[in-house]
């Protein structure tokens, strides 16, 4: 048996040149070699039919991985009055992959063995001559990879959920498609997909979900799933909290929220928890919650009371923005491990502010979990572009897609990931976040899904700072300062700009807060950067209690806050548990200062 393949020639973008290659499409090829030898045998049966018959067969094996070899052994026999000589080919998928010479006597019969490597993966018909003698599933190789890999998948193309432009739906995508405008349930697009996701060393989809019996879930049920190659992969469910809860917050123990959830959680324990293929961690089925900081209140009584009415806890990994604390959030109570579905900030939308944010929000929540009981589960992410969108509105600035930018997310999220790693997205064509193969970038991203977080090594975390906690009087909710938000954040400081003196005055860091702030690593009880008109700043809440990383504390000195407190209290300055000051914030824009013991 030849050598396998190497796992860049298996990702070329030469097996990927259009829809005549999905899974079981393959283009019958011929050479003049071919045509020569076939051409006698047409020519007589033009006129008579052929005396060389196929008898019984055994085909083996009957799936195998790309870069073996099949066998087909097959009874020939001469039922003609002549001697025949001829090659008999074997073909797969329409490509001969090997032939022989035989001699047969007239009336006599010879048993054969053909054996050849397919070139293209996917269920193929198997051909001895011209008759075909069954079916074999050639499977794509994959990498040897050190951690797992998962990608959120949307099942939702082609008619009838997405029939966008007359069905050409890849029009509201800035990227093309390789496969073209497909439905996401032909079973050839389904088995391309799985065999591109082993090749990349992605061994589990988290699948979008709307709700019981939407149009999604049953595609999810009677096509994805049902697939003869869905085991080959495993499945979780990526909630789509909009979609279940509309886009504003809610509070998620009022009746209507609470049977709402309880509902969905006790049909996904029915529907999905139970198959064999569904994805789980720690012994548990997964669960992602989409945009989870929209879901407020009492979370935790309100999860507990729908998790004891479907009889499973889930392993529930909780998606928050990039660059928020870990306990700014109600959900993370409740939560097995925590995410980000994307680092895009319509704020500051560059490749360096993306790329930043990815590294410094991972290299965060990395530090975060010693306070907090959670998993953190980075995310891959190559960029953001939804401008040709046309069936819902949108107004964002792109930070474009491209393999440089997503080698470099996936490097930082390989470094901060103790567990598996998460890409945005296998298939979300309209944000141009996918790693399917597109046009103008072939297989790039898989190649890079392979090489860099499938099988690249970890570069362990390393940290070279000091840490002080702001410890606020309380918080304020966010609905007493504006009476317009509902279900609004709990906050105690606008913070705009952070300035650290030494004992002797002299300046040792200052800087405005805001995206793209390395220096300053906010740990705990902060929510997201913000930016407009110039200004920078970040609202700290969540907990009562702020930590907070720069490079360096000095002996001495102060730390100086200039911003507004949400209301009139008390800020302690902490160190190592050690009181240093403690000051009075009120609700004016000021400087305030605090000493350094």
């Amino acid at each position: 048996m030849d050598d396998e393949p190497s796992r860049r020639s298996l990702l070329s973008t030469s097996t990927i040149l259009g829809l005549g290659l999905l899974a079981g499409c393959g283009q019958q090829e011929q050479d003049d070699e071919t045509e020569s030898e076939s051409g006698t045998a047409s020519d007589q049966s033009e006129t008579a039919e052929d005396p060389l018959t196929i008898g019984e067969s055994t085909l083996d094996p009957s799936t195998l991985s790309h870069g073996n070899s099949v066998t087909v052994t097959v009874t020939l026999e001469n039922t003609g009055a002549d001697e025949i000589s001829r090659s008999v080919p074997l073909s797969v998928g329409g490509e001969r992959v090997a032939s022989q010479m035989v001699t047969i006597a007239p009336g006599e019969s010879t048993e054969l063995d053909l054996s050849g490597e397919p070139s293209e993966t996917g269920t193929q018909a198997v051909t001895v001559g011209t008759e075909e003698v069954g079916t074999v599933v050639v499977r794509a190789s994959k990498p040897a990879a050190v951690r797992e890999i998962g990608a959120h998948y949307y099942p939702w193309y082609g008619a009838p959920l997405h029939d966008y432009n007359d069905g050409e739906w890849a029009k509201e995508s800035p990227s093309t498609p390789v496969l073209g405008n497909y439905n996401s349930v032909e079973p050839a697009v389904i088995e391309q997909h799985i065999d591109w996701c082993r090749r990349a060393g992605i061994s589990w989809l988290n699948v979008s979900w709307w709700g019981p019996n939407s149009g999604h879930d049953r595609r999810l049920r009677e096509d994805v799933l049902a697939h003869p190659r869905a085991d080959e992969l495993e499945w979780s469910i990526l909630y789509e909290t909009v979609g279940q809860f509309g886009d504003d917050p809610v509070e998620l123990d009022t009746n209507s929220a609470q049977s709402q959830l309880t509902n969905d959680l006790r049909y996904l324990a029915e529907t999905y928890f139970h198959r064999d293929n569904y994805k789980r961690i720690d012994g548990r089925p997964v669960l992602y919650i989409w945009v989870a900081q929209n879901l407020r209140g009492d979370v935790q009584e309100a999860y507990q009371a729908a998790v004891e009415a479907a009889g499973e806890r889930p392993y529930l990994i909780v998606d928050i923005p990039a660059g928020s604390g870990l306990d700014t959030h109600p959900i993370v109570d409740v939560a097995d491990a925590v995410s980000t579905y994307s680092v895009y900030d319509p704020d500051n939308p560059t490749k360096d502010a993306f790329i930043e944010t990815a590294r410094s929000s991972y290299r965060t929540w990395y530090r975060a979990v010693e306070y907090v009981d959670v998993d953190v589960i980075p995310t891959a992410v190559p960029g953001f572009d939804d401008t040709e969108i046309t069936h819902v509105e949108r107004n964002n600035e792109p930070v474009p897609p491209t393999p440089d930018i997503y080698e470099q997310t996936a490097t930082a999220a390989r470094r901060y990931a103790d567990g598996p790693i998460l890409i945005t997205s296998f298939n979300e064509w309209y944000e141009d976040t996918q790693v399917e193969p597109s046009e103008e970038h072939g297989t790039a991203y898989l190649e890079r899904t392979a090489d860099t977080l499938a099988t690249g090594e970890r570069e362990d975390p390393t940290y070279n700072s000091e840490m002080f906690t702001l410890a606020f009087e309380r918080t304020i909710s966010e609905s007493t300062l504006n009476p317009d938000i509902e279900n609004g954040r709990q906050l105690t400081f606008l913070l705009n700009r952070l300035i650290i003196y030494d004992g002797a005055g002299e300046t040792v860091l200052d800087i405005d807060i805001g995206p793209g702030v390395d220096e300053v690593a906010f740990i705990l009880g902060s929510y997201g950067p913000g930016q407009a008109d110039g200004d920078s700043w970040r609202w700290l809440g969540g907990e009562s209690e702020t930590v907070v990383s720069v490079p360096s504390l000095p002996e001495g000195g102060r730390i100086e806050l200039t911003g507004r407190g949400a209301g009139e209290m008390d800020l302690t300055l902490e160190i190592d548990g050690t009181q240093q000051d403690t000051i009075e914030i009120t609700e004016q824009s000021d400087t305030y200062s605090l000493s350094l013991n």
